[in-house]
């Protein structure tokens, strides 16, 4: 091993790089696109080829959370049980061939041909959020749009009963409250199982009519998952899909806002959102690391990754490789950005792809059409306490309708 960085990925919790990491993870890729970060015991991977090639090494485990929830003071363990049952359940946190049984049970729910019939979904929803806000000539991107956008659509989808909507709201993600050791969370989880439970038997024998039990019914009759793995991939899907989608959304709102240039080719070329999309989460992705165990030693360049040792995949870096991408701190919405980091890779490559790119896509063309002259109300926008999140709190906006 080469001697370790004086620095480390917890620097990013500093002033100075808070609102805009990129520049610190230059500065990491420059000595090395793998490297070992002392302070957070962890192999730190900046480079996109690397990202991508251990990304589908299955020497390589997602399957970390036990390890770390026994890794707490006793106090801890207790605050954070059940989030660490619950994410166990979860597809994302498991390795073949539970991984694969999991990731069975929700795939048929979110194919580009499932997401394609729910565009018109998307479409009424973002302009009904915008019919109450358009005239007053200001909005909280966050609050009034991509926030209650994402969990309108995630609602609908993971079949959340209307007495059970309002436990949606203000979703931060299950993950963060886990590694932060919070729990805030524990709540609204039991509520949300007893509401959820209120349908396991209709779930079971193919009676339930909302959508995600109509496409999971099929599954839990042809194979053995217990109620807890698919209650907990039920969460899941609202996890990933609601606040990683609010935020890739605000995210996308902040890079136009910022880059004028790419604002104008939106709105003259609005058939490039598509594309956009792409480009927009490659640029500053909402979620910037995401964590493995090495199930074996592994080298990769002049590295080596001992069995056991924690790995810490930095898509936010990745996706500013400028081995990958020329002049990568430039948004350019006509970019061929699909190969960005920013849905992972290999197996846990992010089964809602295809919805959050089609909620992205969706948000843009509403936005552009419905709004001009759009600009910060304040000149610094606040972010959640994070280094892994780049989650905006707010992002209040004014602008002139264009309807």
């Amino acid at each position: 091993m080469t001697a370790p960085s004086t620095t480390s990925l917890l620097d990013l919790f500093g002033s100075e790089w808070a609102a805009n990491p990129y520049p610190f993870y230059a500065e990491l890729r420059a000595n090395s696109p793998i490297q070992w970060d002392e302070w957070m015991k962890s192999w730190a991977i900046l480079g996109h080829p690397e990202i991508v090639q251990l990304s589908k090494d299955d020497r390589l485990s997602g399957a970390r959370i036990s390890e770390f929830h026994e890794s707490l003071p006793e106090q801890s363990r207790g605050d954070v049980a059940l989030l660490a049952k619950t994410l166990s359940d979860m597809m994302l946190f498991n390795e073949p061939p539970r991984h694969t049984a999991l990731r069975s049970l929700i795939k048929p729910g979110l194919t580009p041909r499932f997401v394609r019939e729910m565009r018109k979904l998307i479409e009424d929803s973002a302009n009904e959020l915008l019919d109450r806000v358009v005239r007053q000539g200001r909005m909280d991107v966050i609050h009034d749009f991509s926030e209650p956008l994402s969990r309108g659509v995630i609602a609908k989808l993971a079949g959340v009963p209307d007495d059970a909507a309002h436990l949606l709201e203000s979703w931060q993600g299950l993950l963060h409250e886990f590694f932060t050791q919070s729990s805030a969370q524990n709540g609204r989880i039991e509520a949300l199982r007893e509401s959820f439970d209120r349908g396991t038997r209709a779930r079971r024998d193919g009676t339930a009519d909302d959508l995600f039990s109509q496409v999971i019914s099929p599954q839990l009759r042809n194979a053995d998952y217990t109620d807890d793995e698919v209650f907990a991939n039920f969460l899941l899907l609202i996890d990933a899909g609601q606040a990683t989608t609010t935020h890739l959304i605000g995210n996308a709102v902040l890079a136009l806002l910022q880059n004028d240039d790419q604002t104008r080719l939106l709105r003259e070329s609005p058939e490039k959102t598509t594309n956009a999309a792409h480009e927009l989460m490659r640029y500053d992705s909402s979620v910037q690391f995401t964590t493995r165990i090495a199930l074996a030693d592994i080298e990769i360049g002049e590295q080596l990754i001992r069995r056991g040792q924690s790995v810490t995949l930095v898509l936010g870096s990745g996706n500013r490789d400028p081995r990958r991408y020329a002049d990568p701190d430039t948004l350019d919405i006509t970019r061929r950005a699909a190969d960005h980091l920013s849905f992972g890779h290999g197996i846990h490559y992010c089964l809602g792809a295809s919805l959050a790119l089609s909620e992205i896509d969706v948000a843009m063309r509403t936005l552009l059409r419905r709004v001009d002259n759009w600009a910060l109300a304040e000149a610094e926008p606040e972010w959640l306490d994070s280094i892994n999140f780049r989650f905006l709190k707010s992002l209040p906006i004014t602008f002139e309708p264009r309807d």
